[in-house]
């Protein structure tokens, strides 16, 4: 590893992760006196504990990018101000040099940003629901996402689509641990003791193996009735599970704006960590070590990370009221800033 590539590369990552220690300190000072003006018998000090806890890799994943532009824009106005941008130019080195290590970290925060909302937030996000739901908002139980409910010989799976619409798989069996049937339907409504079933699949046992059977409609008597559910909120699931209920929802004809955007939305997020940095490298690379220079360099970083955000909540508002596809919306504000830091990167080496 080239020397220069590892001392902007160790700085960088020093600078980030610093400044992720401060944000996330501002956060838990903020939250913590949000919050507790809601202590008493049911929140106690040790669930407030519990939720700033379950909340912080909520907090690092969404603003990961507006981490890597502020503390690689830092990073960028402190060699300018030793002079030390100098020299790797008198010394005849180009941008490359620079904006190599400096992609390199924010690749690695992108890349923990996309393994934190696809292996932790889904877990964490659903614990968070249930203490706002019981312990601050007082409601009178937790409602489930998916319910296996026993009617009989049966064993009725109930996954909630939308209001009282749900998806739903039925096991037949004798008794004996034999099943009879297999019924599962992609659109399913329940009233007055039975199912409505639309698009309907019929899977039973032969001696030849397995007979599939389709119908468009079909009732059926249970006592199985849904209770206390609703649907699973999008950052409540990794990238495998909205991919399967979005697939869900498309099938029962019901709108999917709102997980389709989240789903793009994971993705696209290492790539806004890079697109944070190059920016930052745009904005905050001078070859002088004045003073006025780097602060509008850094007061410009700051405001396009808070306009950055404001766009992507746009852009997602937008998506969930149809007014933008999902996808496009949630690389919008990417291929904006991304464009822009390019642009500003060219235009400063004169390409």
């Amino acid at each position: 590893m080239p020397i220069i590539f590892h001392w902007i590369f160790s700085g960088c990552l020093r600078r980030s992760l610093s400044t992720l220690t401060a944000l996330l300190a501002v956060y838990m000072i903020i939250e913590t006196f949000d919050k507790t003006r809601f202590l008493g018998e049911d929140f106690t000090l040790p669930l407030l504990i519990e939720y700033l806890a379950l909340k912080s890799p909520f907090m690092i994943a969404e603003f990961m990018p507006i981490v890597v532009l502020v503390s690689t824009s830092l990073y960028l106005i402190d060699l300018s101000r030793h002079n030390e941008i100098i020299a790797i130019r008198a010394a005849g080195l180009g941008i490359n040099k620079l904006v190599t290590p400096v992609l390199a970290v924010s690749l690695l925060a992108g890349l923990l940003s996309l393994a934190i909302g696809q292996w932790i937030t889904p877990i964490t996000n659903h614990q968070l629901q249930h203490i706002e739901r019981v312990y601050i908002k007082h409601q009178a139980h937790s409602e489930q996402v998916v319910q296996w409910l026993k009617d009989g010989n049966r064993f009725v799976k109930i996954t909630p689509l939308a209001r009282n619409q749900f998806a739903i798989v039925i096991l037949e069996s004798d008794g004996k641990g034999h099943w009879l049937r297999k019924i599962e339907s992609q659109k399913a409504i329940f009233g007055q003791g039975e199912w409505v079933l639309h698009d309907v699949f019929i899977s039973t046992p032969d001696q030849t193996g397995l007979k599939i059977q389709r119908r468009d409609f079909m009732t059926l008597a249970s006592k199985a009735a849904p209770q206390a559910t609703r649907p699973p909120e999008p950052d409540e699931m990794d990238l495998m599970q909205l991919r399967q209920y979005i697939s869900s929802l498309e099938r029962a004809g019901l709108k999917v704006e709102g997980y389709a955007y989240s789903f793009h939305k994971k993705i696209a997020a290492p790539l806004a960590c890079l697109f944070m940095a190059l920016l930052a490298v745009a904005l905050c690379v001078h070859v002088s070590n004045r003073t006025r220079a780097a602060s509008w360099g850094l007061i410009t970083s700051i405001a396009v990370g808070l306009l950055y955000y404001v766009s992507g909540n746009a852009s997602g508002l937008l998506a969930v009221g149809e007014q933008l596809p999902a996808a496009f919306a949630a690389w919008l504000p990417n291929l904006v800033f991304g464009g822009f830091s390019i642009f500003l990167i060219l235009h400063r080496e004169g390409i």
